[in-house]
């Protein structure tokens, strides 16, 4: 019995401790104007309004979406409108929460009369696009019957069109990748080709200077002809020898042909 007593008077410990936590997170989930931790998954349903089976059916989509697309999807419910505005909180929730580079975030306040709420962005992706896209998505979500089905529908419809968007921005920015690419490597084969022209021209002014030098030492050489003949040994004014330069100088001149006169 003592013992019994014992465990019992630990669990009630333990509940107690309990207790403040537990106010701590209902008071945080009554606090809608605070931004909540990103979910473990992509629906955050604060209003307890879908089922489990509605939460399985729904959630396999939105991680494959993640996985395999690189957007961001979640759905959102709360019990009361946060008092900074749905489309605010809604925003502030999606760049808070964003992993990839394409994100979107559907909220709804069920009851609300205006509907569910959608936010999305990203870093590469046209804003206009995007707005464009989503506003369709949504006028065809909300043709549904009931408000979840609306919700459910919005968030398949409004990732199909961001799909596309993202897929036709990479496209686009792979093929301005590849353009810049081609761009890089004509300029550097014109660079490659101007380095080629220059090196040869300077290579070309080289030789024909060269060629120009021996042909001045050439005709130089033909017009001046120097003789240095044998040295001839003479007596002269008394002394044992004496000699004398005997260099002979030729000049090549041209002929000037005379005029006949008549």
């Amino acid at each position: 019995m003592k013992v019994t007593a014992h465990i019992l008077r630990w669990v009630m410990l333990a509940l107690f401790a309990c207790l403040p936590v537990t106010a701590q997170i209902d008071a945080v989930e009554d606090d809608v104007s605070v931004i909540p931790p990103r979910p473990v998954g992509h629906i955050l349903d604060a209003a307890r309004w879908f089922t489990s089976d509605e939460k399985s059916a729904i959630e396999p989509e939105l991680s494959r979406l993640y996985r395999e697309n690189q957007i961001d999807v979640y759905l959102v419910t709360r019990a009361k409108l946060p008092p900074q505005g749905a489309e605010t909180y809604t925003r502030k929730l999606g760049e808070t929460w964003a992993r990839a580079p394409v994100w979107c975030v559907i909220f709804h306040v069920p009851g609300d009369p205006a509907g569910f709420h959608v936010e999305a962005g990203g870093q590469k992706i046209d804003r206009a696009a995007v707005e464009d896209a989503i506003a369709e998505a949504c006028q065809r979500a909300r043709k549904e019957n009931t408000e979840k089905d609306r919700m459910i529908a919005a968030s398949e419809e409004c990732s199909q069109a961001l799909r596309f968007i993202y897929a036709a921005g990479k496209r686009y920015n792979e093929r301005v990748v590849v353009v810049k690419n081609e761009m890089r490597s004509d300029i550097s084969k014109k660079i490659r080709r101007r380095k080629i022209i220059l090196v040869s021209t300077i290579a070309g002014l080289l030789a024909l200077a060269l060629l120009i030098i021996s042909l001045v030492r050439y005709i130089r050489k033909k017009r001046f002809t120097f003789v240095f003949p044998d040295t001839v040994w003479l007596k002269r004014f008394q002394g044992p020898h004496s000699g004398g330069s005997g260099m002979i100088v030729n000049y090549r001149r041209k002929r000037h042909k005379k005029s006949k006169k008549k």
